[in-house]
């Protein structure tokens, strides 16, 4: 297994996951990051947040990109601009 950290930009701001989880690949990793990037959507918008999320972004354990996903990526197609 890999440790990956699902990290979190808002605005000029990385929200580093300093812990990281351990799992089997990378298609496991974008799964529980999709999953969290939804639930931090929802959170920004039922509190109305200035500095909504706009993206997920998987390292590795030495902190390389190894993937983003773009909040857009996750919105249905009518609210993607």
């Amino acid at each position: 297994m890999a440790r990956y950290h699902i990290n979190f930009r808002q605005g000029d701001k990385i929200n580093k996951d300093l812990v990281g989880i351990d799992l089997p690949s990378l298609a496991e990793a974008f799964e529980a990051a999709l999953l969290s990037l939804r639930e931090l959507l929802a959170e920004n918008i039922h509190s109305a947040s200035k500095t909504p999320v706009e993206a997920a972004i998987i390292t590795d354990e030495s902190g390389q990109e190894l993937m983003a996903i773009p909040v857009k990526d996750i919105l249905p197609e009518r609210l993607r601009k």
